[in-house]
């Protein structure tokens, strides 16, 4: 049904004319290699589709299309599959998705392979300036954006997204001075919250220093300098 799976470019769809209007397909379900192809491509040649920066499990495409009625499906490590978030049809080709690119009244000026009098710097910054003015997201780009948050958050732990510089250790103010200065030093830190659960707010802070103190306290000041000396 299918030609074998082969590495190519895109060339087109075989068909004369004069209007290609770009279109982004995208695979957001994960694979290794994901290929396209459809009836733009007559279903002999495969398009390779690339991962998207930051989003390995997306994979994108933009191909130059003909306007008008198209069918596709994608190959994903060898298994013929098709986008079940995405308008399908059965045919001779299984189950398969469909678009229809309609002809804007611009878009013979912007993509026109016989545009006259035009570099193709003209013309690429004619299409840029045209996706400016229509800053609308497609519902392709809105589903790659969902999917991308939908995995963020579901392969992610709440303590991974803390740095390792932002831990934070809090002291209960019952706690005796003797275990809280021992928690200082195995946390390798030189100050803490102090946390009072009845109030349910900080209500200070114990450092370094404050052990030195109490000792010059408790001590004296000549028995501390003797302890510190010795």
């Amino acid at each position: 049904m299918f030609a074998p799976v082969a590495e190519t470019g895109f060339e087109g769809s075989g068909v004369s004319g004069p209007i290609l209007i770009p279109k982004r397909f995208v695979w957001p379900y994960g694979g290794k290699r994901v290929y396209l192809s459809g009836s733009f491509t007559r279903w002999s040649e495969h398009i390779l589709m690339s991962p998207m920066e930051g989003c390995p499990s997306v994979f994108q495409v933009t191909c130059p299309l003909m306007p008008g009625y198209h069918q596709y499906k994608f190959n994903v490590d060898g298994e013929w599959r098709h986008d079940e978030q995405q308008p399908v049809v059965s045919g001779n080709y299984g189950v398969v998705n469909t678009i229809y690119l309609g002809r804007e009244p611009d878009m013979h000026t912007i993509l026109s392979s016989e545009t006259p009098g035009r570099s193709h710097m003209e013309v690429d910054s004619v299409i840029f300036g045209h996706v400016e003015a229509n800053p609308s997201m497609s519902d392709s780009d809105l589903e790659v954006s969902r999917h991308r948050v939908s995995e963020f958050l579901s392969t992610h732990t709440a303590y991974e997204l803390l740095p390792d510089s932002g831990k934070v250790v809090a002291l209960d103010i019952n706690l005796p001075v003797k275990q809280a200065f021992h928690v200082l030093y195995e946390q390798g830190i030189a100050i803490a919250p102090l946390w009072d659960y009845c109030r349910s707010q900080f209500v200070g802070v114990l450092s370094a220093m404050d052990f030195i103190l109490m000792l010059k306290e408790v001590c004296g000041e000549q028995n501390f300098m003797e302890i510190s000396c010795a």
